[in-house]
């Protein structure tokens, strides 16, 4: 188990997150048990960087961070997978290091970048919304493309449906036939290259479709119990 750390002590590497994702994961952790919250909390350890000036930059679990300070959470277990406190580092050199070994995503929720830095969030709380991000999990979760150990694959995803303009800029409308398009276009020869692509059997496509809409019906009710318990 890892330390314990208040989770806005915690710095971003990265300018936004799927909110809708979020919501999701929102009302998954109000229905546990105080057992399974418990274990939940317990089990779920951070990963971060210490940087030469003694910050700690989370490298991994910016949604899970996002989901535990929503319902009340207020500390978490982190891991430092690599410590610069004590070494004699530049904060260029520091971010040079971030960038090249890939603990850092620095591109906006537009897709846009990349960005200083100097930009990014002091906290969880300035995270942005990329409704693509969450395009790209709820499309993972059918089945569409597989999970991968890869860094940052889902905001790859985001950006290859992005391409595609399945929504309006702000991504307030159409989330469900985006969805439906998204599945298609992950099983499309375009998305070749993209981590965890791979080609669906027919039945498997219409049961992954399937699952789009059990997910964008979940999306609407989460919606409305989290306005109702936060």
């Amino acid at each position: 188990m890892g330390k314990k750390f208040n989770i806005l002590d915690l710095r971003p590497t990265q300018f936004a997150v799927g909110m809708m994702e979020v919501d999701e994961k929102i009302k998954q952790v109000l229905s546990f048990k105080k057992k399974e919250l418990k274990n939940y909390i317990q089990e779920s350890v951070v990963p971060v960087v210490r940087g030469p000036n003694g910050l700690l930059y989370v490298v991994d679990k910016h949604h899970f961070l996002c989901v535990c300070y929503h319902v009340g959470i207020r500390k978490v277990n982190i891991a430092i997978i690599k410590d610069f406190h004590s070494e004699d580092m530049t904060y260029s050199q520091f971010w040079k290091w971030m960038h090249k070994s890939r603990n850092s995503y620095p591109f906006c929720q537009f897709g846009e970048g990349p960005r200083k830095e100097y930009y990014l969030p002091k906290d969880i709380r300035g995270l942005a919304d990329d409704p693509y991000r969450s395009i790209a999990w709820f499309v993972r979760k059918t089945g569409a493309f597989e999970n991968t150990s890869k860094n940052f694959a889902e905001f790859k995803w985001a950006n290859f449906f992005r391409s595609k303009k399945l929504l309006d800029r702000e991504g307030l409308s159409g989330f469900e036939k985006a969805l439906l398009k998204a599945v298609n276009l992950a099983q499309s020869p375009s998305a070749r290259g993209l981590p965890g692509y791979g080609k669906l059997n027919l039945k498997a496509q219409e049961k992954a479709k399937d699952k789009v809409r059990s997910a964008v019906k979940k999306v609407r009710e989460s919606s409305q119990i989290v306005k109702n318990q936060i």
